[in-house]
């Protein structure tokens, strides 16, 4: 392909500072006409009165307002004076407008041309239209990248010169704004997921440029961002992942999840087995900012974890930061998880259906008005009660779960835009108490909701500034209710009955504003408010007939504000980046004002060869807490706010990270962090939505924490063979005043070593092959040093002891274990083997349709999902089992297959 590079730019550079056109015959070569000109003004020197002669001759245009073109050759042909010029530097069919005073040839070429750098000549009865190269004019080119067939907005596009190499990338709304220097003709649109378009520059005044990419019929999905060349900044804490990787590894079951995809890289753990519940460089899960089309969610888990609530047939772009916060992120420590669900197609109808051994799902999106307005529905349905029958639910329990994910797009004009996206996800379990398999003495039910909705208008309030304003609303919605049946006697029972609600409910508005001065020097400020409304534990028993126990949690009303600013400077020829922020938080309410200010900092040097050093500095603030206990990702856990009881949680993290890459294929990164957390909060004891809620206050304990280590990424991104090798050796630690003595021990969520390999070979257009293989250290927990019987509790005060009970009080021996530290045991380690394939048919018809099949667990590796030191007993004395240490492990070797049906 001739891609015509703006050659004569370079042309004009070797031979003089001054560009003298080449005339109106543009055959000539550029070169060529330079130097004939100069030898004209050098042999033939200019006198003033020639010049007037010229310049000053009598021309009245018919009309004030057309092209530059028009008055050229209006001007030739009333006066009769040749006018030579060069296209490469004057854009002809740029829309001109004159004052009405000009009645000259020289006035009129004078108001033309003004501040465009061109300079007008009269030499030997000809007017020559000269350019300087040290006055290079630029201009503003601004618009939306979108897919060609459907009009959807491409994130992460890269928008360059491809003689400078300068440029920009698109934003999270596909917006672009790039200056360009009137020397070039062409720029350069590219994106690993479509083909690269090589765009004619239109005239400087000719509106708004929207760009249309194919997409690209490569042999693999692509993972990352980047091509060679290009300017996309993806540092080591960032992450952008393309929806297409969700099918390109095996997955658990066949359910594509985009947590789970993105637990590939290192950094990114989870705190079970193939679990979504994502972990970040040793914080906590609460510790992540979850954000849906911007709005946060505060729940991410169906189905005890094992896939999360982000359906991917609805997702069209994830973004992770590790570190190196822009300054609108704020509100979590550990990192923040940005998602974009599909705007919908703006030309035509299509869907697609999948269903896998747990779950069916549904899309479909189209145009509601061709070209104006468009919609994307997406549905989720678990199909566990629908397929196993009636045994299963019996022998398991009942349970199900469904989401729903709604987007509307108008296009009001090609400068204003309106989103509004909804998203509803619940979950419903039920286990009773006669279930053969699951022996309790309870029934549980558990219900929880995440409901999420924004409205979103975008605006191009000029080609340099761009404005997005939403309005947003974020419920989550919790109940657990336990029945029990306590025996008194062999005669004689209690019954209690129990129902806890929590809830949180925000409203917000948000501004983000992107002012673009030059290629070189980016702003980006805006602010906004939250109102939250937290119930942390609402509890109602029944602790016998016809009375009744309510205790209603206090409600903690609050206002939330923030506001940030952020300069983005490249210098050096943008071998070096600078990126300073600074985002204010402050949370208000009855009893406590608590504010923030938060510096961020990013430095980035490139050097030869694609390589780039990057130091990042970050201070982050987080208002709200998550109180939690369980193993298990249920939502039992609180999420509280901060009070004049508990301070907001902060950090300081720095990084340092070091990039290569290798002819577009290979990428090599490796990071070092660190991160001081303070005024961290535990609790002192177990405390869920059953809790006295009166009390939850005064069983937070704050303390410090200590996050440190290391990642590597090998990365192959291209090709027929790609793949991913990823391993983090890291460091977790909290101290808490009252915990362990006040020693440091490690954290719950420390793994040592965590390793992933993920390998993916095209054998055809149509057929590919995958496997998986992840390894993590053991999971830190507490053993009791020693174990002594607490013979009081079984014979003399017949099992009450301290407000504790146990109905097998006459046979059971109680034991109380002595602890010398917190977590001083690691349990074994986890990993698994997954063999994966997919095969897609009918590629060439309307009707495609796609199998994915595998192996979870292929050498079948017992790994711990829940550790547990019981004695378990029953109502028989001979029931008693010893009182040790046991593991459950749920998933050994699990075949998968799913099918999807796109049209």
């Amino acid at each position: 392909m001739n891609y015509n590079y703006c050659w004569a730019s370079i042309t004009r550079r070797k031979a003089t500072r001054l560009s003298l056109a080449a005339g109106n015959n543009k055959s000539k070569p550029f070169a060529y006409t330079t130097l004939l000109l100069l030898l004209l003004l050098h042999w033939l020197p200019l006198s003033a009165q020639q010049s007037d002669s010229i310049l000053s001759r009598k021309f009245i245009p018919a009309k004030l307002q057309g092209t530059v073109l028009h008055y050229i050759q209006e001007i030739t042909q009333q006066t009769g004076i040749p006018v030579s010029y060069s296209s490469n530097f004057i854009h002809l069919n740029r829309k001109v407008q004159l004052t009405g005073t000009e009645a000259t040839t020289g006035a009129v070429l004078s108001t033309i041309f003004q501040g465009s750098g061109i300079e007008i000549a009269a030499v030997n009865g000809k007017i020559f239209l000269l350019r300087d190269i040290s006055g290079t004019q630029y201009y503003t080119i601004s618009g939306f990248v979108k897919e060609k067939n459907s009009d959807e907005a491409i994130i992460g596009a890269s928008i360059y010169d491809p003689v400078t190499r300068k440029g920009t990338i698109s934003n999270a709304y596909g917006f672009y704004t790039l200056q360009v220097p009137d020397s070039c003709t062409q720029v350069v649109f590219s994106h690993v997921a479509y083909e690269t378009v090589l765009q004619p520059l239109p005239p400087p005044d000719d509106g708004q440029l929207d760009i249309y990419m194919g997409v690209r019929h490569s042999l693999q999905p692509v993972v990352i961002n980047a091509s060679a060349g290009d300017t996309v900044l993806l540092h080591g804490g960032y992450i952008n992942m393309p929806v297409s990787y969700l099918n390109s590894y095996p997955a658990l079951l066949g359910e594509k999840d985009v947590l789970k995809s993105l637990q590939f890289y290192p950094g990114a753990g989870s705190s079970l087995e193939s679990s979504s519940n994502l972990l970040i460089r040793g914080g906590g899960a609460d510790q992540n900012l979850y954000l849906l089309d911007g709005v946060p969610i505060y729940h991410t888990g169906h189905l005890f974890g094992l896939f999360s609530i982000f359906n991917g047939d609805a997702v069209k772009d994830v973004s992770l930061y590790k570190d190196a916060f822009p300054a609108k992120y704020a509100g979590r420590l550990s990192s923040v998880v940005d998602i974009r669900t599909k705007d919908g197609d703006m030309k035509e109808w299509h869907g697609k259906a999948t269903l896998s051994p747990v779950s069916g799902s549904a899309l479909l999106e189209g145009p509601i008005i061709k070209d104006r307005t468009s919609m994307s529905l997406s549905l989720r349905r678990s199909l566990v009660d629908a397929l196993y029958g009636k045994n299963f639910l019996r022998d398991y329990g009942k349970y199900y779960l469904y989401d729903i994910n709604l987007k509307v797009n108008q296009i009001i004009n090609e400068k204003n835009r309106i989103y509004l996206s909804f998203y509803k996800g619940q979950d419903r379990m039920n286990i009773s108490s006669d279930n053969p398999v699951i022996l309790l003495f309870d029934d549980y039910n558990f219900a929880w909701s995440n409901v999420t909705a924004a409205l979103k208008w975008t605006r191009v309030v000029n080609p340099r500034l761009f404005t997005n304003t939403t309005l947003t609303y974020s419920r989550f919605h919790n109940t657990f209710s336990q029945n029990s049946v306590i025996p008194l006697s062999f005669s004689d029972s209690l019954f209690v009955k129990g129902i806890g609600v929590s809830r949180v409910r925000d409203i917000a508005v948000n501004n983000e504003t992107e002012y673009t001065l030059s290629n070189t020097h980016k702003l980006s400020f805006g602010g906004g408010y939250t109102y939250h409304n937290f119930a942390p534990t609402s509890y109602r028993t029944n602790i016998s007939a016809g009375e009744a126990v309510k205790r209603d949690a206090p409600k903690y009303y609050m206002s939330e504000v923030n506001l940030y600013a952020e300069d983005q400077i490249s210098l050096f020829d943008e071998h070096l980046i600078i990126r300073p922020g600074l985002h204010f938080g402050s949370l208000v309410q009855k009893g406590s004002v608590y504010t923030s200010t938060q510096p961020r900092m990013l430095v980035r040097w490139k050097f030869a060869r694609d390589q780039y050093l990057e130091a990042s500095y970050a201070a982050m603030a987080q208002f709200i807490h998550q109180l939690s206990t369980p193993v298990i990702n249920l939502p039992t856990d609180l999420w509280v706010p901060s009070t004049d009881v508990i301070k907001p949680e902060r950090s300081y993290s720095y990084s340092l990270a070091y990039e290569k890459k290798w002819h577009n294929d290979w990428r090599l990164s490796i990071d070092g962090y660190y991160k001081l957390l303070s005024d961290i909060v535990t609790t002192n004891t177990v405390l869920n939505i059953f809790d006295n809620s009166d009390l939850w206050e005064k069983k937070v304990i704050a303390g410090k924490g200590y996050n440190y280590g290391t990642e590597f990424l090998l990365e192959k991104t291209r090709g027929r063979f790609t793949g991913i090798f990823a391993y983090t050796l890291s460091w977790a630690w909290r101290q808490f005043d009252r915990v362990n003595g006040g020693r440091r021990y490690p954290y719950k969520e420390d793994r040592r070593h965590n390793l992933s390999m993920a390998l993916k070979y095209q054998l055809s257009p149509v057929w590919s092959l995958s496997a998986t293989w992840k390894f993590a250290s053991g999971a830190p927990f507490t053993m009791p040093q020693q174990i002594f019987p607490d013979v009081d509790w079984a014979k003399n005060i017949n099992g009450y002891l301290d407000e504790r009970y146990s109905p097998f009080s006459t046979y059971q021996v109680n034991y109380l274990p002595y602890f010398t530290g917190l977590n001083k045991y690691r349990l074994r380690p986890v990993h698994h083997l997954d063999l994966g394939t997919t095969v897609l048919l009918g590629t060439k018809t309307k009707f495609r349709h796609t199998i994915n099949a595998g192996v979870y667990n292929i050498y079948n590796r017992s790994n711990p999902f829940i550790v547990s030191f019981d004695q378990f007993s029953y109502f028989n004395f001979d029931s008693v089992y010893p009182l040790q240490l046991y593991q459950y492990s749920i998933f050994r070797t699990l075949p998968y297959l799913s099918y999807t049906f796109k049209f």
